[in-house]
């Protein structure tokens, strides 16, 4: 009797372009998941990589130029404890804890960063324990045509929780789209169109229906980076309302994670 394997880890070395890559860092106890990209090396950068680190670790474009293009700058007075990368492929969701990011200079004066990992085989992941943001806000679910309006709990890349007030009307065997909504000084804008499905379905506290969603892996690229980018709007605008000192902030909040916590390689 043939039986399905059940992938439960997964070897660094396995990690390929085609996955989808963000560092999760911790912050004195708040989490901040942002996105990256792997590094797709030609052959002699390949040569020179695999030279140096062997199968130990994944080339992952500089991050420091990619948060500065897609992260609004941060105050915060903490400091970063604990780096994980979370790794997303068709296998599943699995994350390396206590990960060290190194920058490496090739030969050709290309730079890019490195993760090496302590251990390096990641486990599989549970997507509910990713990074979420609340929201707490109306929106429209389209589902066969039809609008419904529907509370939006919080959202992640992969999933979203929301309340049918009038209890459930949305069908949980069939797909839908959330009008995903924000607030802005003009006032709301449309974010995007996003397909999930019901997954879980629950009495709210509050009076009726909760559901827990999945969303398709297609929008989680665009999804890492909104909430990134929420995430730290969040932080920001905690800190200045309760008048917190500036202590950090943009490049060099994203140098404390890169550099600071990990020395580069080039130094060794």
């Amino acid at each position: 009797m043939n039986k399905e394997k059940t992938i439960t880890k997964l070897h660094i070395s396995e990690v390929t372009e085609k996955a989808r890559i963000s560092v999760q860092a911790t912050l004195e106890n708040k989490k901040l998941e942002l996105p990256t990209e792997y590094a797709v090396l030609n052959e002699k950068e390949q040569e020179e990589f695999t030279t140096k680190f062997g199968n130990k670790g994944i080339p992952i474009e500089n991050i420091i130029q990619m948060w500065q293009n897609s992260v609004r700058e941060v105050d915060f007075t903490g400091s970063v404890s604990k780096l994980d990368l979370i790794v997303v492929n068709d296998q599943g969701v699995f994350i390396w804890e206590n990960i060290k990011i190194y920058k490496f200079t090739f030969s050709s004066g290309r730079a890019i960063h490195v993760v090496l990992p302590l251990l390096e085989e990641g486990n599989k992941y549970n997507r509910r324990r990713g990074v979420r943001i609340n929201i707490d806000k109306v929106m429209d679910v389209e589902q066969d045509d039809i609008m419904y309006s529907v509370i939006v709990r919080d959202l992640s890349y992969c999933g979203v929780g929301f309340v049918e007030p009038l209890g459930s009307q949305i069908d949980p065997n069939r797909e839908f789209i959330l009008h995903l909504l924000e607030d802005t000084d003009d006032g709301e804008r449309e974010v995007g169109k996003f397909f999930g499905r019901i997954i879980n379905q629950k009495e709210d506290e509050n009076g009726g229906v909760f559901s827990g969603c999945t969303i398709s892996s297609d929008h989680a690229a665009f999804l890492q980076r909104y909430i990134a980018t929420k995430q730290i709007e969040a932080i920001r605008g905690k800190s200045n309302q309760s008048g917190i000192k500036r202590v950090k902030t943009g490049e060099f909040w994203k140098e404390d994670i890169a550099e600071e916590i990990s020395k580069s390689e080039e130094d060794e």
